[in-house]
């Protein structure tokens, strides 16, 4: 079975997408033969033999060793040359911007912080990302994260830091380095990391809320793929109007300082109106919270308060995980995937 979507192979383009395959098929297993690549491919053993000695030649895999055998000839057993090529990683926040280097097999090879351009805007990101690029002739591609809605590499909605409304993150930085560019929402890489760990169940649908001092958010994860919308806006929730004359923002805002018992109240109200509203309109299988901390009890409450609105048998499972580990590990497996060729999902 193929590995990669084969939709928009044609003649001209199948030798790269057979390395794609392999490469693919390498970087799940570590260390594979001919016959191994072929048969989880579903391309010819000739094939694929002389497109590894192709690859092997120019460096990006390499000969590990031979195999078992099975009564002939041992088999040659190859890997991904981890020094091929790099990632670069940019995280862009409020308090830093932190630069993270991976190697071909997604090792971290260095991670730096640097102060924040995210007040300042783009000239002064370009000037802080040069350098990495200058000093690393195999980076292959750069993966932005961001807090806001990505639209095709675009920042078309970033609240609170206006140089990067509408900044052509990818069409800008692709044109300067010639090296392939993505921009991600930071909501969007943390469900894919967390889809990542689950090993890519196809059939699980998810919704990732993040509350913190970042802002509101949520993804959204259907058949294997994160849902953005027709204007890549899906999953801005804290534009809901979830009372007369309020946006959820507005109502979390208000309450967050002040933490007394009505406070406490009126937010889990308001997060349960959110749960009932996802389950209403997508009926997801779980709903993962993220970014501060919400105990047990809360997840009971929070549960309790969306049956005043919908059946409690619809609700989905509520759990609580960590953002951190989302967020890098889905930034992680998007630029290695770029790496790769094989998309950034």
């Amino acid at each position: 079975m193929s590995l990669i979507d084969t939709r928009s192979v044609t003649p001209k383009t199948m030798g790269e997408f057979i390395r794609r395959q392999i490469r693919a098929a390498l970087h799940a297993k570590g260390v594979s033969t001919t016959a191994e690549i072929a048969q989880v491919t579903g391309v010819s053993f000739p094939t694929i033999s002389k497109t590894l000695d192709d690859m092997n030649d120019q460096g990006e895999v390499i000969l590990t060793g031979l195999g078992a055998s099975s009564g002939g000839r041992r088999p040659k057993e190859y890997q991904i040359n981890p020094a091929y090529r790099t990632g670069l990683i940019v995280r862009l926040e409020r308090e830093c911007t932190t630069y993270t280097l991976l190697n071909y097999v997604g090792e971290v090879i260095v991670q730096e912080v640097k102060p924040s351009v995210m007040t300042q805007g783009p000239e002064q990101l370009t000037e802080q990302l040069t350098p990495y690029v200058e000093q690393n002739p195999n980076l292959s591609t750069i993966t932005f994260g961001i807090a806001g809605a990505v639209n095709e590499g675009r920042a078309v909605y970033i609240p609170s830091f206006h140089g990067f409304n509408n900044f052509e993150f990818k069409a800008y930085y692709e044109e300067r380095f010639a090296i392939r560019v993505e921009a991600v929402n930071d909501v969007n890489a943390s469900i894919f990391g967390y889809y990542d760990r689950l090993g890519y169940d196809k059939s699980f649908s998810l919704v990732y809320i993040y509350l913190g001092p970042i802002g509101i958010g949520a993804a959204i994860l259907m058949n294997g793929e994160v849902v953005r919308g027709s204007t890549f806006f899906a999953g801005e929730i804290a534009t809901l109007p979830l009372y007369d004359r309020k946006k959820f923002i507005e109502i979390m805002n208000e309450t967050t300082p002040i933490q007394s018992e009505e406070d406490k109240f009126v937010q889990l109200d308001a997060i349960g109106r959110v749960v009932a509203t996802f389950t209403s309109i997508i009926n997801p299988h779980r709903l993962i919270f993220a970014g501060k901390e919400i105990p047990e009890f809360a997840l009971e409450a929070i549960r309790q308060s969306s049956a005043k609105y919908v059946v409690e048998d619809n609700i989905p499972e509520l759990v609580v995980s960590n953002w951190e580990r989302d967020y890098g590990n889905g930034l992680r497996q998007m630029t290695i995937n770029s790496m790769l060729g094989i998309g950034v999902e």
